[in-house]
Parts: structure tokens; C-alpha cells; sequence
């Protein structure tokens, strides 16, 4: 097929059609035709928009959407047939239903040809009126019921990704709830509440039996100088330096909480207490400052025995760390030793 030419624009000017209207692609080159088909078929909500040329059928097809193609077979350089051709080629008016007018009737192999080029009825000329809009409000009816169709799609494509994103967002809300009641909002380590309930669980796990357990409560040195000396701002980024610290020396499965204030727990699943004090010892041997301000911190360790509610074996870690402030602080002490 040859190359679609540019057209300089003999075809008739296309109104300019509102919301709601039907648009009919007419293409002929004969002015006659086209004024005639126009008189018959434009109405209120349906609207020919006519071209003289293969060339202006492709530029009106870019600017509407068309419920039918009436095209004219016979038309000098380019006829129907390689319109039909151009259409079919083209994603935007692929769907568009052709109806060939022709001069020629019982033409077999040029209506093989039409069938073949996407047209899906002929016409001959010149065309009967009532034939011509009985045809015409077919397949206008036809589109009309596949774009409510599609218009309903795409509404509830709108609701399904509008319904999708709402969901998302609940999640990440519910994310950012569970998260915040879990979470010390100062450390960003887990708080009380979260850190007792995994002590917990690890205290009821059922390996617990030939699987040790032990707890370390630490609290800072002398913290309250700290806050006098350096004010809230310098406490605020000490406690958070001390978590960071603590818990990049944590093995995996071992956790770090915040009971309140400057005091902490230390979740040593499947540790001794004899390397439960030497783990201790290793953070609080290499805690350095933080932009000039040393601290410190003491520890206490309990290790759980069969039996041991979470309420007891804190108790002994708390005395345990008593212990350790007795002995001057920046230490660890075991139970044992208060023994």
C-alpha cells in the first residue's frame, strides 16, 4: 500500500461535537456525498464528521472516537480498501466497525477483499436513506452498549485501585500503630510492655528446659548528672547512642528494651550466666563517649530456673544490679554473686 499522503483539506469542516455526542466518520470523496449522508444522519447526540481523503479520514480518526466508519471505496491515490487497511494497523481506530459504500455490486472478489481489509458490511450507492440510517443506528446502539460497558470497567477499575490504595494506607497506619505501641518512641528499641512480653514468651518456651535464659537490667551511671550537665537534648542522645551500642553487640535472637527512664533489659535467650556477664562486659568495656560526654552503665544478671516466674527472676537481676551500684557502678554482677 502505498504511503498515506497529507491532505491540504478539501473535506468538509467537522462541527465541533459536545460531551455526549456519537461521532460518525464519513469518507467520500465527492462533496455531494458527503453533504447528502450529513443531512441524513446528523441529529441531537449523533454527529458525521466527514473527510474527502484517506489522509483527512486518519487525521479526524486522531481526534474523536468514532462508533462507525461509512468509507468510500472507490477515491483517487488511496482507496477504501487501504484506509481499512491503514485503520486496522492503527491501535486507535482498530475497533472502529467499517461499513464500505460502493458504486459496484456482485463484485465477489472485491467484496472478499473488504471483508479481508476489517469492513463488516457494504453498501452500494447511491444508498436508500432509511437503509442507511436503520445500518447506521445498529452499530451506533452497538457502541453505545460497549462504551457503557467500558465506562462501568473503568469505574470499577477506579473503585478497585481506589479501594486498593485506601487498603494500603489502612496497613501502613495499622503498621505505624502497632509499631508505636511496641516501640520506645525516644530509642526506637522495643518499650516495657513489648520487651516483658518477649520475656516472657522466652521464659514459656518450651525448650527452655535444656535451653538457658538470661536477663540483664542495666541503668546508666549517675544519669541525672548527665541531663544537669548537658541538658535534655545531651541525655536524650546518650540513651539513644547506649542503645545503638548495646544492640550491635546482640547476637540474633537476643533483644534489647527500654523499661523507663535510663534503666533496660537484655533478652539472652540461650545464653549462661557465666557468658551472659561476659557478653556485659564485652558492651560496657567498648562503650566510648558520645561528642565528649563519658558515661557509664551497671548491670545485673539472672539466669531463670525451672519454675521461675518473669516477676522472680527480675527480682534477682534487679538485686543483682543493686549489687553492682554497691561496688562502686560501671559493672556487671551476676546473682551469684549476692549469694
Amino acid at each position: 500500500m502505498p504511503p498515506l499522503p497529507c491532505s491540504d483539506g478539501d473535506a468538509d469542516p467537522a462541527p465541533a461535537g459536545g460531551a455526549g455526542v456519537t461521532h460518525v466518520l464519513h469518507v467520500d470523496d465527492s462533496a455531494d456525498n458527503r453533504l447528502s449522508t450529513k443531512l441524513i444522519l446528523d441529529r441531537p447526540g449523533l454527529e458525521v464528521v466527514s473527510a474527502a481523503s484517506a489522509a483527512d479520514a486518519l487525521a479526524r480518526l486522531r481526534e474523536h472516537e468514532f462508533a462507525l466508519a461509512l468509507v468510500d471505496v472507490n477515491m483517487p491515490e488511496i482507496d477504501g480498501f487501504e484506509l481499512a487497511e491503514a485503520m486496522r494497523d492503527d491501535p486507535q481506530s482498530r475497533e472502529v466497525p467499517i461499513i464500505f459504500l460502493t458504486g459496484a455490486s456482485g463484485d465477489a472478489a472485491r467484496t472478499f477483499r473488504g471483508y479481508e481489509a476489517g469492513g463488516v458490511d457494504f453498501l452500494v450507492k447511491p444508498v436508500a436513506p432509511r437503509v442507511l440510517e436503520s445500518k447506521v443506528q445498529a452499530f451506533v446502539a452497538l457502541y453505545l452498549q460497549r462504551k457503557a460497558l467500558r465506562d462501568q470497567k473503568d469505574d470499577c477499575e477506579r473503585l478497585l485501585r481506589a479501594n486498593q490504595r485506601m487498603a494500603a494506607e489502612l496497613e501502613r497506619a495499622h503498621e505505624a500503630a502497632v509499631h508505636a505501641a511496641f516501640t520506645d518512641e525516644l530509642t526506637g528499641i522495643p518499650n516495657r510492655r513489648h520487651i516483658l512480653k518477649l520475656a516472657q514468651t522466652a521464659l514459656t518456651d518450651p525448650r527452655r528446659h535444656s535451653w538457658p535464659v538470661c536477663f540483664a537490667v542495666l541503668d546508666l551511671d549517675h544519669f541525672k548528672r548527665i541531663n544537669d550537665l548537658h541538658g535534655h537534648a545531651g541525655g536524650d542522645a546518650v540513651l539513644r547512642h547506649f542503645c545503638r551500642h548495646t544492640q550491635s553487640l546482640l547476637r540474633a535472637g537476643q533483644a534489647m528494651g527500654r523499661l523507663g527512664g535510663e534503666e533496660f533489659l537484655l533478652l539472652l535467650p540461650g545464653t549462661e550466666l557465666t557468658d551472659a556477664c561476659t557478653a556485659l562486659e564485652r558492651v560496657r568495656r567498648s562503650l566510648g563517649a558520645l561528642d565528649g560526654i563519658a558515661y557509664t552503665f551497671s548491670a545485673g544478671v539472672a539466669q531463670a530456673q525451672p519454675g521461675d516466674s518473669l516477676d522472680a527472676v527480675l527480682e534477682r537481676a534487679d538485686r543483682a544490679l543493686y549489687l553492682s551500684k554497691s561496688r562502686g557502678r560501671d559493672c556487671t554482677t551476676s546473682e551469684l554473686m549476692g549469694l
